[in-house]
């Protein structure tokens, strides 16, 4: 049956000297899960096993560092030049064959994109020019001749060892504005000698570095190269320019495929597209490539669900499609989608909170909707045990802590029964899918409630829980998972000694949530932002679509800054037309009136009347909705909250703590994952997962 529904995606693929059993895989993707000197963990290894259980054809790891220069903004990454890694990385490529899948170590140096204190010492920036990061602001030094030998065996001698810990094939990374697209793109090199200004010459390093690859590992190891289709800033290479590129490479003979993408720096949100990015962006420029070459081509274009992978291959518009995201999300993807069982896909919501934000944090890559992900020693299925003592568990709210909770509890043996006071399941989740462009979000409750549906919990949707009512269920245990409700009073810690903005109980003034419910809202609205984040910024988009000019006042110094780790914050920033948006920084609200609030620079003092608007609309903080906890606390032996009723933040942070709760993994002492306890080196973990069931 699968075979007829996707007949492209699972027929095997020839690269070089190696087979692939199918068209789907994983791109380089930075994870950190390395020690922090560079190292393969257990980590790294559990992480991948897992996709090759899961049935992927091919892996591709993410940034393996070919030099000291090569400096990063957070801990975890690979050092392919060490020699320590050839034992470390033989254990990894083991884990992944025992399971049938290919895999390829991705070489890079981020030249100028790096950070030059991001180590215990501080490191001096190398790149094809005396350039600026775009991100990070740093200064690079322009590489002098013995610079490029240098970086030349730091690349020959990262395949070499890759090769020998077995490895099948390497990639040489000209994309993304790493130190090769450096050499290459206009945008950086600003070079005067044989290694600038013309095409040639902007290719001549690049060229040098995937000969002496080739040469190094030998004709019958695969090499391949990433490479940008499109930079997406004015004036920068466009699609034409890269095939040109594509075809030059391909005439040295010394690569096997090329692996797609686009994006640079200063256009980060085509790096790793947001949701905001349509699925499928990328997939005709990758079909003009490949059309332009005789070598496999691998696309990458946000692609969530076979169907669309399907159709890219079935028009020969590429040879793999690369599905990283919806294997972060889901490691058993391939083998679900293969087996007919797609209904319990858990699929990629595109979000950037788990998979990209969490770097720009400084820690270790996970994801929202699968908290085993970057975790699998812990949390992988197979280390899921039966209830000892199997009973009978009420979870008290419908949003993603508590579907997750009651999914895990079920899971394990329980009866479970859950009472949402909605006459529908998500809780929040419901709110937030009415944002602009946040559609995707909508699987969390599509895919936990199929999971439930298929467990056998009795769901009670309109069922408005109470104490006594709950305690009448008699249950064995309790979740609680109410959520949180919109503080209305204005507070904030910038301005801890007001506890409630004077004037702000007037009928004019909303919260967030008031507005996305159906409330009337006037033409012009004020929208006063504590948060900074996608709840503020969706709030604002929302009205600014519908015709209302918006003034944003914010406590913070930058517009929605946190949008910046998730890489959705220029395209939020394109959606705001100057006729109808303002912003006002660094500022809060000392009272309201009607059509008129006392603001105040919070750095200067300095105070300002802005009137001449009709509505105020508040994104702002929420409150833990605990009531209910606290009295069945009191009330029943086994009683648990998780989510927003305990400290109000994101999705992912209800979900992890949901899914904690359906291991019934409570104790503070044992429950969290300790820094560090997961890198660790066993060389006989592949022995250990050779037998684990797909």
């Amino acid at each position: 049956m699968t075979q007829e529904r996707y007949p492209h995606l699972f027929r095997p693929l020839r690269v070089g000297n190696i087979e692939i059993r199918n068209r789907l895989m994983q791109s380089a993707h930075a994870m950190a899960f390395n020690t922090r000197d560079g190292l393969t963990t257990n980590r790294d290894i559990e992480y991948h096993a897992a996709r090759a259980r899961g049935g992927i054809g091919l892996m591709i790891t993410g940034n393996r560092l070919i030099h000291p220069t090569s400096n990063t903004f957070c801990r975890g990454y690979a050092y392919g030049y060490r020699d320590e890694m050839v034992e470390r990385d033989q254990a990894l490529t083991r884990a992944v064959h025992d399971h049938g899948a290919r895999i390829f170590a991705q070489l890079n140096h981020f030249g100028v994109m790096g950070e030059t204190h991001a180590m215990d010492d501080y490191r001096v920036l190398w790149s094809s020019s005396n350039i600026k990061s775009p991100v990070f602001g740093e200064q690079a030094k322009a590489m002098e001749r013995q610079d490029m030998d240098e970086v030349v065996e730091g690349w020959t001698r990262s395949a070499e060892y890759a090769k020998a810990a077995g490895f099948d094939g390497v990639e040489v990374h000209l994309a993304h504005s790493y130190l090769l697209h450096q050499f290459i793109s206009p945008l950086f090199n600003k070079r005067q000698d044989e290694y600038g200004g013309s095409f040639e010459n902007r290719l001549r390093f690049p060229l040098e570095v995937i000969r002496a690859v080739r040469e190094r590992v030998g004709p019958d190891f695969v090499v391949g190269v990433r490479l940008t289709l499109d930079e997406m800033v004015p004036g920068g290479l466009e699609v034409d320019d890269w095939i040109e590129v594509a075809r030059t490479v391909e005439a040295t003979g010394c690569i096997d495929y090329i692996m797609t993408t686009a994006g640079v720096y200063q256009s980060a949100s085509y790096i790793m597209p947001p949701a905001d990015v349509p699925n499928g962006w990328l997939a005709d420029p990758a079909a003009r490539l490949k059309q332009a070459v005789n070598l496999p081509v691998f696309a990458v274009s946000g692609i969530t669900t076979a169907a669309e992978a399907e159709a890219i291959l079935a028009r020969d518009g590429a040879d793999m499609v690369a599905m990283t995201r919806a294997q972060i999300a889901d490691p058993d993807f391939a083998n679900k989608t293969r087996q007919g069982r797609e209904n319990d896909i858990y699929h990629c919501l595109r979000c950037n909170q788990g998979c990209v934000a969490r770097l720009f944090y400084g820690t270790s890559m996970t994801c929202q909707v699968n908290p085993a992900t970057g975790r699998e020693e812990r949390f992988a299925p197979h280390t899921e045990t039966p209830a000892a003592t199997p009973g009978h568990w009420v979870v008290v709210g419908g949003g993603p802590g508590g579907m997750k909770a009651a999914e895990g509890l079920a899971r394990r043996g329980h009866r479970v029964t859950l009472l949402e006071k909605d006459g529908q399941l998500g809780g929040q989740v419901n709110h937030i899918v009415k944002l602009p462009r946040r559609e995707s979000f909508a699987w969390i409750t599509k895919d936990l409630g199929s999971q439930l549906e298929k467990l056998g919990v009795d769901v009670r949707l309109g069922s408005e829980a109470d104490v006594d009512g709950v305690l009448a269920l008699d249950p064995d245990g309790i979740i609680v998972a109410t959520g949180s409700t919109p503080d209305r009073s204005g507070y904030s810690d910038i301005n801890p000694l007001v506890p409630k903005i004077p004037g702000i109980d007037a009928p004019h003034v909303l919260t967030a949530v008031d507005v996305l419910e159906g409330a009337e809202v006037g033409e012009r609205v004020l929208v006063l932002d504590e948060e900074g984040n996608r709840y503020s910024a969706g709030i604002t988009e929302y009205l600014v679509a519908r015709g209302h000019h918006v003034h944003l006042v914010t406590r913070w110094n930058a517009l929605f800054h946190k949008l910046a780790q998730t890489l959705d914050q220029p395209v939020v920033y394109g959606k705001l037309p100057g006729d109808r948006f303002r912003a006002t920084l660094n500022s809060w609200v000392s009272s309201f009136e009607k059509g008129k609030a006392e603001l105040y620079q919070l750095y200067t003092g300095e105070t300002h009347t802005l009137e001449d608007f009709d509505s105020v609309v508040l994104a702002v903080r929420h409150l833990p909705a605990e009531a209910l906890y606290l009295a069945l606390r009191e009330r029943h032996p086994k009683v648990h909250r998780v989510g927003d009723c305990q400290a109000p933040r994101k999705t992912d942070h209800a979900i992890f703590e949901g899914f904690l709760a359906g291991r019934e993994e409570f104790d503070n002492w044992t429950r969290y994952v300790e820094p560090g306890a997961l890198e660790q080196f066993d060389p006989a973990l592949p022995e250990r997962l050779k037998d684990l069931p797909a």
